[in-house]
């Protein structure tokens, strides 16, 4: 990651941020990230993907919250599997890459679907996502997608309006971690 990239996610830390790479790898993620989908170091390096937690049948696909999108699950599914076959068309020799894209295409008929398909999908950018937290439950948050130039990741950003209740959800997430405290009777 940039040094500049990495100062800025750093900075912006009451903000969830993930740092993903061209197959949906997540490389890098903040406190408030954890806190809204969970630790991802608690999964093995190889399952921290977004594509394997969508259509695989692994650790990262039994971890993910659930997550609704408001253009649709199937938009959200054909956005991710457009940027695999844009990175695929920029690595064609990315044996990890490749890997990924073979077993996807073996363990999910939703994924081999979409990868056939002869039409373009739009590439995954922006969106607004429920999201349902085991402890503070739907939370509603602008999802922005910002890629890094020269550097060929994708900064996910959720926000939320100032003084709005998902602005609130989002604090208390970042202060309690994601865990709330229950009072013994």
């Amino acid at each position: 990651m940039p040094p500049g990239i990495q100062r800025l996610a750093t900075r912006l830390g009451d903000v969830p941020i993930g740092m993903f790479t061209a197959d949906w790898t997540l490389v890098w993620w903040n406190t408030t990230w954890s806190a809204l989908h969970g630790d991802p170091a608690t999964l093995p390096a190889a399952e921290r993907n977004l594509a394997r937690a969508l259509f695989g049948n692994g650790a990262a696909h039994a971890s993910m919250l659930p997550v609704q999108s408001e253009r649709g699950q199937d938009a959200f599914a054909k956005s991710i599997v457009a940027d695999l076959k844009d990175a695929v068309s920029r690595y064609p020799r990315d044996a990890q890459l490749d890997r990924l894209v073979q077993e996807l295409r073996k363990v999910s008929d939703a994924f081999a679907h979409h990868w056939a398909a002869q039409t373009a999908a739009t590439q995954h950018t922006t969106d607004r996502k429920t999201i349902r937290h085991p402890e503070i439950g739907d939370i509603l948050l602008d999802c922005d997608v910002l890629i890094v130039p020269g550097a060929d990741l994708r900064m996910v950003t959720y926000t939320a309006a100032t003084g709005s209740r998902e602005a609130g959800k989002l604090d208390l997430l970042r202060v309690t971690g994601g865990h709330t405290a229950t009072v013994a009777p």
